[in-house]
């Protein structure tokens, strides 16, 4: 029972903590892309507005004037996408990925099952989230729900596939590896045993040469007795 508690307590750790790393990675990501799409879309605007300016007979604190202002403009710009990036990616990614390693925490297994509801949960929140009457929100929920099913079915079988080839070869390098130890453990016996067995033959031989030393002595002295 204690073993089980454990279990579970670990991988509640261990999803939680995967959660949090893609949840953070959604959250860069979104602040990137919203940060670059605003400073691209201000470079276009800023083109348009300093040739409209150069065209008109300006003085030049005018155009100075114009130009810090374009600036403030562009920072508060990218400021705003940023942040609104990052929201909006990091909260797609909080709710996706939340749903997804919550049932996979409660089911025991990652498989499509889970991508899926994650994919259509997601969806329905964020059709819930247009402005507009509260049918209007609930039309384009059962529209986020079902796109989001749909989305997200090829990719739960292409996340099931890679994780059943990933566990494979793991399982494929960790034999290996038994195998790798097995071999060098019998290696070593068989090592030992040789050596041990050259000990034994030495001391054999040893012995046997004592013994004749022996033998020879034994026959010296008997026949200097005898004279």
């Amino acid at each position: 029972m204690a073993q089980s508690v454990a279990e579970d307590e670990g991988m509640m750790k261990a999803e939680f903590e995967e959660w949090g790393t893609k949840t953070t990675i959604g959250v860069l990501a979104g602040m990137l892309y919203g940060g670059l799409r605003e400073a691209l879309g201000s470079v276009e605007k800023e083109k348009v507005l300093l040739h409209s300016a150069h065209d008109t007979k300006q003085d030049f604190r005018h155009r100075h004037n114009s130009m810090r202002q374009m600036a403030e403009h562009r920072v508060l710009r990218i400021a705003r996408g940023t942040v609104l990036g990052g929201a909006k990616l990091g909260a797609f990614t909080a709710v996706f990925c939340g749903v997804q390693h919550g049932l996979a925490v409660k089911r025991g297994c990652h498989d499509t099952y889970n991508v899926v509801v994650a994919g259509g949960v997601t969806g329905a929140a964020f059709g819930l989230t247009v402005p507009g009457s509260l049918w209007s929100r609930l039309r384009f929920g059962a529209i986020g729900s079902v796109l989001g099913t749909a989305v997200c079915f090829p990719l739960g079988l292409a996340y099931t596939t890679l994780q059943s080839q990933l566990q494979q070869q793991q399982q494929q390098q960790q034999q290996q590896q038994e195998e790798s130890q097995q071999v060098s453990l019998e290696a070593n016996e068989g090592d030992k045993g040789g050596i041990g067995a050259v000990i034994k033959r030495l001391e054999n031989n040893v012995m046997c040469k004592y013994l004749t030393e022996l033998n020879d002595d034994v026959a010296s002295v008997t026949h200097r007795s005898r004279l």
